[in-house]
């Protein structure tokens, strides 16, 4: 009988490990991307190994729990890094890029944590260039005189994603700012929300949005509200962005607007010319910033994975804009160019 126990106990030891990876999937993934730079801007000049060009250098953690009846966990860990030195990016956070668990079923996902906003999951992939870290396309969330509310990812964020209807897509979210204060108005600083309707289906995609973020204690709002349009012809895909940054209340009445239009051109399968061009203009009286700017990048699939590219962006900065792409900070006025060669690589 003794012996029995033994066996059955050490069967059930072995069998344990099997049963939980049978209902459970953990996938760990990264990206590194790294390139040689050179910058200028009136007399500034900088050169040097910058990374996260195509995309943000990164390692995650990602898993999915079977929980029966159609039902299942999820959650997310993805630390960004600058793999040049090994730093931390996002100021330092352990899992800065994303940090969230959830559940999901046919009803939708809902999930709670650091996660990326509406509007960025709304307007990001409606550029050729993928909004590159240092593509003109990035104007479209660039903060001037006027504060957007179009920021990449919030903390203490509710988020709720729908089925895929009829290729519509919804994708909400709420966060809070978490604020201790007297004032129910005070205590909402740092709040926000955010809703992004999403199409695809075919050739044709598309995305609405709109986000509003309470900047101050007093009340004072922004809200950013976008629209993005692409549609795939095989070997060119045009594709066109457009956003509006409003304030109101106590952190003033400015408005900005920005456009972007783009093109990715498959020369063949391995080899790929995106452009880009965008243009913001703010009206704000005398503290107006306005810019533009144009990208061109190629790129070449060695693989699946990994990725060869060079690319060349330049930002034209109007009398009273700073507006910067990479590592130079402009004075006032004075354009921005760069031109960069690198390497991007998925595990």
């Amino acid at each position: 009988m003794q012996r029995l126990s033994k066996s059955v106990l050490l069967a059930a030891a072995v069998a344990a490990p099997s049963l939980a990876l049978a209902q459970s999937n953990v996938t760990i993934y990264g990206l590194i991307d790294l390139n040689l730079s050179h910058e200028r801007s009136g007399d500034q000049r900088y050169e040097g190994v910058h990374h996260g060009e195509l995309n943000g250098s990164r390692l995650g953690f990602r898993g999915t729990e079977d929980l029966g009846h159609g039902m299942k966990a999820l959650f997310v860990l993805e630390s960004g890094f600058d793999p040049s030195t090994g730093l931390a990016e996002q100021g330092g956070r352990l899992f800065g890029r994303q940090s969230f668990v959830g559940l999901e079923s046919s009803l939708g996902r809902l999930t709670l944590g650091r996660q990326y906003s509406p509007a960025f999951v709304a307007l990001d992939p409606f550029d050729a260039t993928g909004n590159a870290d240092r593509s003109a396309g990035l104007l479209l969330r660039k903060t001037g005189a006027v504060k957007p509310a179009y920021e990449v990812r919030f903390d203490n964020m509710v988020k709720y994603r729908s089925p895929k209807l009829a290729g519509f897509e919804l994708d909400a979210g709420y966060w809070l700012g978490e604020k201790v204060a007297t004032t129910s108005t005070a205590r909402k600083e740092g709040d926000g929300h955010g809703l992004s309707l999403l199409y695809g289906n075919g050739a044709f995609s598309g995305a609405l949005t709109t986000q509003s973020v309470q900047r101050d204690a007093s009340g004072g709002k922004v809200r950013t509200s976008g629209v993005g349009l692409a549609y795939d012809f095989g070997i060119v895909k045009p594709y066109f962005a457009w956003s509006q940054d409003k304030e109101s209340g106590t952190v003033g009445n400015g408005k900005a607007r920005t456009w972007a239009v783009s093109a990715e051109i498959r020369l063949n399968p391995a080899n790929t010319v995106a452009l880009s061009y965008a243009d913001r203009d703010e009206s704000d009286g005398a503290a107006g910033e306005d810019a533009s700017g144009w990208s061109a990048y190629y790129l070449h699939a060695l693989s699946k994975r990994t990725t060869l590219y060079a690319g060349y962006s330049q930002l034209s900065n109007e009398s009273g804009a700073n507006y910067a792409i990479g590592n130079i900070t402009p004075a006032a006025g004075d354009n921005h160019r760069v031109m960069m060669a690198g390497m991007r690589h998925r595990f």
